[in-house]
């Protein structure tokens, strides 16, 4: 019995799906914030770099034109147009001794034991970052050689850099916790909407659980994997409730038709055992069980086959053959009974070989079904006439007879089980033969039709050459 189990919310694949969107969403947003981050960074400090190194070889040219005195004038005007605290400059000599600087200098020895001066050989300006006690923000340096050996030292504070940087970030934790709720939310409603397919494909089992059979699981626009799931699953429960009918047809069916024949032999048993007869009239007796007991288990066996055939069970064996071959066979095999009542058989074949893809036994099968029931029908001295013909995709094997034709009221029935018609109940016959040559070639993807006029009456089964499974 099917029930509804308690499930842990966070063992669903709903709640997994989210935590895997959250995770990719999470690293993809760390990854553009560091990629961001990085290049914001570098372009702040190139910025600072530029614009400390114009400011340094406009130093270096004041002081080569115009001497210490201008190039501390300069200091002190550009000290207090920047502010003392933001900025400073020097020039010293190569033995360290300070030529020029800005006023109100605070940096003043802080930078200079920090800054190893290089000797006279050094050409090239060199950068240094600071990072000074009693200061919040490091400093960037940038020394250059001028005339001399002397050289100038321009600090500038990474005051701005830093705190645009720490807003950066303080904006980016702020936004990526809204995005990473927001993302969690839809992250969750879109895993739920992908899974709504299968949690209405689990609620169709589970009513099928409570023997719901004709319920289907509806297509809707979750994605084509869902859809694919839930026609297979559909597609499983109508071979599920084929079967069952089957079962349920068979099973009707030995209750009805299989009651006479087993009275029968019991009333056979019965009607010999009251008698008291001699030893002949009890092995004639065994006789007759035994023959109505051969009848009843083809009769069971054929239903059976017939039911597996019709629900797919029975999983047909194609190789190709020559079909040919087994319409020859077939009319060999059944030319002595044909003989014995005076029909004639017909054989219209081409002369070359017409190939398909089948299942050899249950074709033979058919055939023989076919011709058995052809024989059956035709009134001595009449004639039975087999073809074979290949069109474009499919081939046509027909089998006629001559004789009584079929009621037009019979044809429409004529492949229900146990069907006979009012000409027939006289012939013998389980009335499944047809039912199983029909079951066989719809499994091939074929059909059989029936024609039938006062003197003649043609059944036609066509098959395609390559078989459309069900």
């Amino acid at each position: 019995m099917f029930s509804r189990r308690k499930t842990n919310f966070l063992r669903t694949t709903t709640f997994q799906l989210t935590i895997w969107y959250l995770g990719v969403f999470s690293a993809l947003s760390l990854a553009v914030f560091l990629v961001v981050y990085i290049f914001l960074a570098a372009h702040l400090h190139d910025q600072t770099d530029n614009e400390i190194m114009d400011k340094a070889r406009e130093f270096k040219t004041l002081y080569e034109e115009h001497g210490v005195q201008a190039l501390q004038a300069e200091f002190t005007r550009e000290a207090k147009a920047q502010g003392t605290k933001r900025v400073f400059f020097q020039l010293i000599s190569p033995r360290g001794k300070l030529l020029a600087a800005s006023p109100e200098n605070r940096w003043q020895g802080l930078a200079t034991a920090k800054i190893k001066t290089p000797g006279p050989a050094a050409k090239q300006p060199f950068f240094l970052t600071l990072t000074l006690p009693g200061h919040q923000h490091r400093v960037r340096v940038i020394c250059k050689s001028v005339t001399y050996g002397n050289m100038i030292i321009i600090g500038s504070t990474l005051r701005g850099d830093e705190i645009m940087l720490e807003r950066y970030r303080e904006t980016f934790g702020t936004a990526f916790m809204v995005m990473l709720i927001c993302g969690g939310l839809v992250g969750w409603l879109l895993a739920r909407k992908a899974m709504a397919g299968v949690q209405r494909v689990t609620d169709t089992a589970a009513r099928i659980g409570r023997h719901d059979l004709g319920r289907r699981v509806e297509i809707s626009g979750e994605g084509e994997e869902i859809n694919a799931l839930v026609q297979a699953f559909n597609d499983m429960l109508e071979r599920i409730e084929s079967l069952l009918n089957e079962l349920r047809q068979i099973t009707d069916n030995i209750a009805h038709e299989l009651r006479t024949p087993v009275t029968h032999i019991r009333g056979i048993a019965e009607t010999t055992l009251k008698s008291g007869g001699n030893i002949g009239e009890y092995r004639e007796m065994a006789a007759s069980v035994i023959d109505g007991s051969d009848d009843l288990i083809e009769m069971i066996n054929t239903m059976l086959a017939i039911a597996k055939t019709d629900s797919g069970v029975t999983r047909l064996n194609l190789v190709p053959l020559d079909i040919r071959e087994i319409v020859e066979e077939a009319a060999e095999l059944f030319a002595p009974a044909a003989e014995d009542r005076g029909i004639n058989i017909l054989l219209n074949k081409p002369p070359q070989t017409i190939m398909i893809i089948g299942d050899r036994p249950g074709l033979q099968r058919v055939v023989a079904n076919l011709l058995d029931n052809a024989i059956k029908y035709t009134l001595p001295g009449g004639t039975i006439t087999m073809s074979v013909k290949a069109e474009t995709t499919k081939v046509k094997i027909t089998v006629s007879n001559t004789g009584p034709g079929i009621d037009r009221k019979d044809i429409p029935r004529l492949f229900e089980r146990f069907y006979r018609g009012d000409k027939s109940r006289s012939t013998p016959g389980s009335g499944l033969g047809l039912s199983l040559a029909l079951a066989i070639i719809q499994a091939h993807g074929g059909n059989i039709t029936v024609k039938s006029n006062n003197t003649k009456n043609t059944f036609t089964v066509s098959l395609p050459d390559k078989p459309s499974l069900r």
